[in-house]
């Protein structure tokens, strides 16, 4: 028996316009600290988890800049999507390739652009999880401990029960709430935010593939067969996520509490409240000047930016592209991307 580590690795990252773009999406910015989050994931759990036992899923186009980041890593432990189908087919097919190698395998994965700050804490949590796996068996996830009614995440409800206070069953999935929901889960002390992080026995994940996924189960039995049947078969898989897909039907499943400094990073308004601020509140990654400003998050790949008698604002400036916006639009990024795929596709490359 051994511990595997799936980072997936897939995202488009298009809510990080203009640093991100179609050939060099989020998870291979150094967007916090001087790494690229892949790598920094992957170094998170080095101390548990060596290069061997690593596979990365990621989209074809990626390949080569994953093995540039990961350069340790075996280059066949690579999996390139064809097309993208959400988290529960590509974690499928990481598994199935795990479950070939070793049968006993228990499987931790992990998204590729997420920050932690207390990496002690995350460790030993992962440890628990994978040493309960070993043992009992069952599906673990890790819950936020949410520090404020967030809603644009998902929730985990635990039920009160479980193996130890460290360790609770999950009563059920949320999905995104309305404020005033979200007040009340939080309120509750019994939610946690969904963290997208899982612990599994390869042989049970697959079990619950087979029977909530059958066709993506049967597909991926043909792909192993025949990998050159991976371009017809893979694109007919659902798109869905493992959370919809395969957990919140699948049993046991427990989750354990995590007060770790977490953040998805998300969007600019993310990434801005991770920055040191200066007296007046403003931010810079890159050379700016700030003149009679004040909660200016000022982003530069190269320009000076310079604010005179401005306030509430996320500004980003790359050789060819400048956004501008207020933190509360900034989930909105998506929508400058839309427009230039409508017309001039080259700042999008």
């Amino acid at each position: 028996m051994a511990r595997w580590l799936v980072i997936l690795a897939g995202g488009r990252g298009e809510r990080f316009w203009p640093l991100s773009r179609m050939m060099h999406p989020k998870q291979f910015l150094s967007l916090v600290g001087s790494e690229s989050m892949l790598r920094t994931t992957r170094e998170r759990l080095k101390p548990l988890i060596d290069d061997a036992h690593t596979w990365v899923v990621t989209g074809r186009d990626y390949v080569g800049k994953v093995r540039e980041n990961l350069p340790l890593m075996p280059t066949s432990q690579i999996l390139g999507e064809p097309v993208g189908r959400n988290t529960a087919p590509s974690i499928a097919w990481a598994a199935f390739e795990i479950f070939a190698l070793d049968p006993e395998a228990v499987i931790t994965v992990l998204p590729s652009d997420h920050m932690i700050r207390r990496t002690d804490e995350f460790r030993r949590l992962v440890r628990m999880a994978i040493e309960q796996a070993e043992t009992h068996g069952g599906f673990y996830t890790f819950g936020i401990v949410p520090s404020h009614p967030e809603t644009g995440y998902g929730y985990i409800e635990q039920d009160g029960e479980g193996v130890s206070p460290a360790i609770q069953r999950v009563a059920r999935f949320v999905e995104k709430p309305p404020l005033e929901q979200a007040e009340a889960m939080v309120a509750s002390g019994g939610y946690y935010w969904n963290s997208g992080m899982f612990v599994f026995p390869a042989q049970e994940f697959l079990q619950a593939v087979k029977v909530h996924l059958p066709e993506v189960y049967q597909g991926l039995e043909l792909i192993q067969q025949d990998p050159s049947r991976l371009d017809a078969v893979f694109p007919r898989f659902p798109q869905v996520s493992v959370d919809h897909g395969i957990f919140e039907k699948a049993h046991p499943m427990y989750v354990l509490p995590a007060d770790i400094g977490w953040d998805d990073v998300g969007t600019f308004a993310a990434l801005a409240r991770l920055l040191p601020r200066n007296d007046e509140k403003n931010a810079a990654r890159g050379h700016a000047v700030f003149v009679d400003s004040e909660n200016v998050t000022a982003i530069s790949e190269g320009p000076v930016v310079s604010f005179i008698g401005v306030k509430d604002l996320v500004v980003v400036a790359t050789r060819d592209a400048v956004l501008i916006l207020p933190p509360e639009r900034a989930q909105d990024v998506r929508q400058v991307v839309q427009a230039l795929k409508e017309g001039r596709h080259e700042h999008l490359l």
